[in-house]
């Protein structure tokens, strides 16, 4: 077991078990709960053409079930403690995680190595919860921003596995079954895919030793694999829907996570499209008055990134619209940002981080990312000063 202690006397602490789980911690003294995630690669860029859609189902599945709960047991071990506990899907990452009072530590290591480790994948329960995946689907069609952000991945990375739905589509969950859930959480839920990060009022050596007991997840040898992602040919895609605003996405291909380009780009952003005083919202909506929401936005994956711009317009006010976005976008190209623009710029993003940094949720996030991606804690003030 090898235990690295971050320095310049950080609270983070570091230890490497002998099945290759990472576990990470922040000791925060000023409170009295713990937020506690389990974050694997096993994303959906991961799936098979055959799984479509199985990293985000498998997710629902691991609260239908173990050998010792059944759901309503799942959740009233960490409700019961006043905690809340809740999972989410991402491109590469698969996260379960709760929040509790800090005597609630043990049972919930215990409740989530259960839920990863024996779950049963009832077919009774299985053909159900199938029911309410394809509800959630289904439902993105009636939420025009979440569907054409969507349809934005799905042209910008086309055919890799990132271009595709993290939902899955209807069809392709129908078709998933016990058997192809657990296939999929045996070739990825494996110990050195595995990371433990806790925040609040934790202790290390303790946090350590529940978790080295409580977990038995079987190492892989295999390591994880990306494929390559290619930089795509332009594209537009157009999805009709008899609604009173046309939601539009652009923009393309960005940079990794671990490019230290980023900080430069969070600025950029910031300018372009990032707030009420950005110069997209200005012209857009303040100025010209042709949309209700305007901004750009940011995407870190592991090897490719994405940059993108958003409106949600009167259709006939479209092509207004993205001449102004391309306006604003070659003048960044073309005109030095103001000194002005580039201190508020950097105050934002300063400040963002900082109040973000409050919230104990957004501490486990930012340090799970930081040892996922850069394989090292950041402190704040080092991100502060980039």
């Amino acid at each position: 077991m090898s235990k690295v202690v971050t320095p310049s006397g950080a609270p983070n602490q570091k230890t490497v078990l002998p099945s290759g789980i990472r576990v990470i911690s922040e000791h925060i003294p000023s409170v009295h709960s713990i937020t506690l995630g389990v974050w694997i690669w096993s994303g959906s860029r991961f799936e098979r053409e055959s799984q479509h859609g199985v990293a985000h189902f498998l997710e629902h599945m691991l609260f239908k079930g173990t050998a010792r709960r059944d759901a309503f047991e799942i959740a009233r071990t960490i409700e019961s403690q006043g905690g809340y506990l809740n999972a989410f899907t991402g491109k590469e990452l698969n996260c379960y995680f709760v929040r509790v009072l800090k005597d609630a530590d043990e049972v919930s290591i215990d409740l989530l190595a259960d839920i990863l480790q024996n779950s049963v994948f009832d077919p009774i329960e299985t053909e159900k919860e199938k029911g309410v995946v394809i509800d959630e689907i289904n439902g993105m069609e009636d939420t025009p921003e979440e569907l054409v952000l969507d349809t934005f991945t799905g042209i910008v990375w086309q055919p890799h596995t990132l271009s595709r739905s993290i939902l899955g589509t209807p069809d392709a969950v129908a078709s998933l079954n016990p058997d192809s859930l657990r296939e999929y959480l045996d070739s990825h839920y494996v110990s050195d895919r595995v990371y433990v990060i806790a925040t609040g009022a934790v202790d290390h050596d303790r946090l350590v030793r529940l978790v080295d007991k409580a977990f038995s997840l079987p190492k892989s040898s295999k390591g994880v694999a990306f494929s390559s992602v290619e930089r795509p040919d332009r594209q537009i895609a157009v999805v009709s829907k008899d609604i009173s605003q046309t939601h539009v996405c652009l923009g393309g291909v960005g940079i990794p996570y671990n490019d230290t380009r980023k900080y430069a780009l969070y600025v950029l952003n910031t300018v372009l499209g990032g707030g009420m005083t950005s110069r997209l919202f200005q012209s857009i909506r303040e100025q010209a008055g042709l949309a209700y929401a305007i901004y750009s936005d940011l995407d870190f994956y592991h090897d490719t990134g994405l940059v993108s711009v958003y409106a949600g317009t009167d259709a006939d006010d479209v092509p207004l619209v993205l001449e102004e976005v391309y306006k604003e976008c070659n003048r960044l190209c073309s005109e030095p940002i103001s000194d002005v623009e580039l201190k508020d710029a950097k105050s934002q993003l300063t400040g963002g981080l900082l109040l973000s940094l409050e919230s104990t949720s957004n501490i486990m996030n930012r340090l799970a990312r930081g040892e996922i991606y850069l394989d090292q804690y950041e402190p704040t003030e080092d991100s502060i000063a980039a």
